[in-house]
């Protein structure tokens, strides 16, 4: 009887790929541990040669150099290759998914063009967010910042806020919290009178004199 050679011992075709390999080396191994015949000396002998066969098989065919010199000596030096189908058979073809789990022929179509679908609802909530996102940018929203021409009134009521060139002045109700009572307006470099609160605004053309702040 013909010696079975390290793919017959691991149970793989000639064309398993490493992991595949490893894999069958791995069930042979485990199956076959010394701690699980340890009752039966018959048992544990077949034990100890199926993992010394296996071992064998593995230090060989997990070795890409060795393999290749170990399929060359080999009677057949043929190497199986799968078969090629022309057409899809989508009754018998059952294509792993990226997991590695098998599914049935009726959901292959949903592994194939599921990732497709995904990327592309993604792709356009990426356009709407950043489309969303450009719309409330204060850069392309017109601000209503004071200017040199606004008056604000003595008497009225403004929180002063900061802005991307300075402080700005929006008025309010003299309730809210933090608001300040405008004293005057004066212009850019002019000082405010005294027991006021010199609040110079962006463009630095103007600036407000403030008591009672809140």
């Amino acid at each position: 009887m013909a010696e079975p050679t390290h793919y017959e011992t691991l149970g793989v075709p000639r064309n398993a790929d490493r992991e595949t390999v490893r894999r069958a080396y791995l069930v042979i191994a485990r199956a076959n541990h010394p701690d699980k015949h340890a009752s039966e000396q018959s048992q544990r002998i077949d034990a100890e040669r199926k993992i010394r066969a296996a071992n064998a098989a593995w230090n060989v065919l997990g070795d890409p150099a060795k393999r290749r010199e170990y399929d060359l000596s080999l009677p057949d030096r043929t190497v199986p290759r799968a078969p090629q189908n022309t057409r899809p058979n989508l009754e018998d073809h059952r294509p792993p998914p990226p997991s590695g789990i098998v599914v049935s022929a009726h959901t292959a179509p949903l592994w194939k063009w599921g990732p497709i679908v995904v990327a592309v609802i993604i792709g356009v909530a990426l356009i709407i967010g950043s489309a969303y996102a450009t719309s409330q940018d204060p850069a392309s929203v017109p601000t209503s910042t004071p200017t040199a021409t606004n008056q604000y009134v003595p008497g009225s009521c403004v929180l002063i806020l900061a802005g991307p060139s300075g402080k700005i002045a929006q008025l309010t109700s003299c309730d809210q919290r933090f608001a300040s009572i405008v004293s005057s307006q004066v212009d850019s470099p002019r000082p405010c009178p005294p027991l006021t609160v010199e609040v110079p605004l962006a463009g630095g053309k103007t600036t407000l004199c403030l008591v009672g702040t809140q």
